[in-house]
């Protein structure tokens, strides 16, 4: 298991920031009106790396 203490806040582009607590993904997008924020609970990471590995297959 990663030590979410190791892990700094890390830019993806595009105005998206992401970390990690041990548990969940926190996509975090800045915004003049407050940070729009998503966690992702393990069972929609995998969905979401499932769908990432769908679209690299396609390349």
């Amino acid at each position: 298991m990663i030590d979410p203490g190791k892990l700094k806040e890390t830019y993806l582009g595009d105005g998206l920031y992401c970390s990690f607590d041990g548990q969940q993904i926190k996509l975090r997008a800045p915004r003049e009106d407050g940070d729009h924020i998503v966690y992702l609970e393990p069972s929609v990471q995998i969905a979401f790396i499932e769908f990432i590995e769908r679209i690299v297959g396609r390349r």
